[in-house]
């Protein structure tokens, strides 16, 4: 395998995982030196996206260290029939329709809209968020320790993940891209947040979309915006969840 096609590969399996609602879990860091713990989270399962692809196996596919690495993905999977799918799964995951989004309170937070790598974007899971960012690695397999209830919107494709459990921290910042218009991947991630009782806040200047909240001592973030090629990027930053 190519090394193009093995991060690609990783990137899929990791994606695909995480939809199916891998928990967070209090295990070693996938980039904490453990790159065993990382191959474990990322692969050993066969492709699912890429056609091309089924029958490669994902074994050592796992990316660890300390930046995001550079990741050249084959075209989306962008057609109506795909967007419908994913908004069928997505309406079966908040258990009906995602349905709309509440009036936006308030302008968007321009420190989240404004940030380039995870580890400033995590800052807006709240102050934890800020410290634990500090401990974070870059590794592919953080994706598959995002809370249940805040997984990747299905047939999301993962492009960036980060993360930390030192220290009492437990912090996962990913991105991924997606056709699906941002205002029905917002109201599914608000559907979720506030059916898990995390009180979701909804701010929007109508480019960028904003969504934050939390329980206790845990919080998150969640922003998507549209892409001058039509697709979706959306972000998730969740710390102490």
């Amino acid at each position: 395998m190519t090394a193009r096609l093995a991060i690609f590969s990783g990137l899929a399996a990791a994606s695909l995982l995480a939809l199916a609602g891998c928990g967070s879990r209090k295990e070693s860091d996938p980039g904490d030196g453990d790159e065993e713990a990382g191959l474990e989270l990322a692969v050993a399962a066969p492709m699912m996206v890429d056609p091309d692809l089924t029958t490669r196996n994902l074994a050592n596919a796992a990316i660890a260290g300390g930046g995001p690495p550079t990741i050249v993905l084959p075209p989306i999977a962008r057609s109506p029939e795909d967007i419908a799918a994913a908004k069928a799964e997505a309406d079966r995951l908040v258990g009906g329709s995602a349905g709309f989004l509440p009036e936006a309170e308030s302008a968007v937070d321009p420190a989240l809209r404004d940030a380039v790598t995870a580890l400033q974007r995590a800052s807006a899971a709240g102050p934890a968020a800020s410290a634990c960012a500090m401990k974070a690695d870059y590794a592919l397999g953080w994706s598959l320790r995002l809370p249940e209830s805040l997984p990747i919107y299905p047939r999301g494709n993962l492009t960036e993940a980060a993360g930390s459990d030192r220290d009492g921290c437990s912090l996962r910042v990913v991105r991924f891209l997606t056709p699906v218009e941002p205002e029905s991947v917002m109201a599914f991630y608000n559907a979720r947040a506030a059916k898990a009782g995390f009180a979701p806040r909804y701010r929007s200047d109508d480019t960028t979309y904003q969504l934050r909240g939390g329980k206790g001592t845990g919080a998150f973030a969640v922003q998507a915006r549209k892409r001058e090629d039509g697709l979706t990027e959306a972000d998730i930053a969740v710390n102490g969840i």
